[in-house]
């Protein structure tokens, strides 16, 4: 199974964009990157039976699904080198995430504070055990 960004279609209706998925190379059946199940079903949810059209970014939606996105859009290397190159956005973007943390509480800025918290919850299990 190999990864990458699939845009899914709910409903006929909403297009879900930059989701990470795992697509079987033999019989092109894909599935949900486990880390992002629950964000997804969330938002699908949050959709409802009756959607409009729309068009959905959920890399804006979801830490890991931003990372991937972003060290997918700029890789230009070889595959068995991707995982260091994902790693290392892991932590780069926990790095920016835990500046803009002490930003919004110098600040003393609950909501954004707990905005940028759950961000953080989002990628710190895949930096501490390396789970891409």
């Amino acid at each position: 199974m190999i990864i990458h960004m699939h845009t899914l279609i709910y409903k006929a209706r909403v297009k879900i964009e930059k989701v990470p998925v795992f697509m079987c190379q033999s019989c092109f059946s894909y599935e949900p990157h486990p880390a992002v199940k629950a964000d997804l079903a969330a938002l699908l949810a949050e959709l409802g039976e009756f959607p409009g059209r729309r068009r959905i970014s959920f890399a804006e939606r979801n830490e890991w699904a931003y990372v991937l996105n972003s060290t997918f859009q700029g890789y230009t290397g070889e595959e068995r080198d991707l995982e260091p190159a994902v790693r290392q956005a892991v932590a780069e973007r926990i790095d920016l995430l835990l500046d803009l943390l002490r930003v919004a509480s110098e600040l003393s800025d609950k909501k954004w504070m707990e905005e940028i918290e759950s961000r953080l919850l989002g990628l710190v299990p895949h930096y501490k055990t390396g789970v891409y």
